[in-house]
């Protein structure tokens, strides 16, 4: 509109403005005038196109704009309607909850009671489970004094045998149960006499000891701990035999004894 302006007055101005100069003849004037028109009408068509199609444009614009907002009305309208649904079905809920909620109430107290009756009865069975098992034993006495390479040694009096994990016969211990074990061995020698000794699990040496005194008779004692599985046994062993490798025991208070207990599973 702004630019239709501009031409309207622009021809105005150039119909009204006469010839400055004298030597300009009035035909001449009217031809120049007319050439201006000429162009003028062919600006005026050329902008009058360029409105038009400015105008298409917008009223294209404003049908997407009223379209589109069709649709937000209609999307509105149905998060509405949705709305007023959810709305309805949480009253719906809301009422139910509290028409059974006394015996929702009792069901969950009843339940919780059955829960932690079991829980408790299944704790207890697994407590009876896990509860280490009473097993130690002691014994002393070799059944020889002299020893030899290799030789097991077997004791013979037995003070304490509580699982009845250790055998007076062969003198190797059998673990009734899987766990921790504390084995000892008391070694006494008399003066000027030897003993090499050895705690073996299933013939891998636990723990090894040497002996001796010259002028006196003296004791020792060695201790390993080790991991059992039931069925697994434990002994001692003479690792270097000879005439002058012997045990010593007096029955009052020199003991050589070997012993050990369970102490956890």
């Amino acid at each position: 509109m702004t630019r239709l302006l501009q031409l309207l007055l622009l021809v105005s101005m150039t119909v009204a403005s006469e010839p400055s100069c004298p030597a300009c003849s009035k035909y001449d004037y009217e031809e120049k005038v007319l050439e201006r028109m000429i162009r003028m009408e062919f600006a005026f068509e050329k902008v009058l196109k360029e409105n038009k199609i400015v105008s298409e444009t917008v009223e294209q614009d404003l049908t997407r704009i009223k379209e589109e907002n069709e649709r937000l009305h209609a999307t509105v309208d149905a998060l509405k309607d949705q709305q007023e649904q959810a709305e309805r079905r949480l009253d719906s809920l809301m009422e139910e909850v509290e028409r059974n909620q006394s015996s929702t109430l009792e069901k969950i107290v009843s339940d919780s009671n059955t829960t932690l009756e079991q829980a408790i009865a299944a704790f207890n069975a697994l407590k009876d489970q896990i509860a280490t098992p009473l097993v130690y034993f002691h014994a002393r006495t070799p059944q020889t004094s002299t020893l030899s390479n290799g030789e097991e040694i077997v004791y013979k009096t037995v003070e304490t045998n509580q699982g009845n994990g250790y055998s007076s016969t062969t003198g190797k211990f059998t673990a009734p149960a899987r766990g921790l074990y504390l084995f000892f061995m008391h070694t006494c020698t008399a003066a000027n006499k030897y003993a090499y000794l050895q705690i073996l699990k299933e013939g891998s040496v636990l723990i090894a000891s040497f002996h001796t005194d010259k002028d006196y008779i003296t004791c020792s004692s060695s201790q390993a701990f080790v991991q059992l599985d039931a069925g697994e046994t434990v002994w001692v062993q003479c690792s270097d035999g000879g005439s002058n490798r012997q045990l010593y025991e007096h029955h009052s208070y020199r003991w050589t004894s070997f012993g050990g207990a369970l102490i956890h599973n």
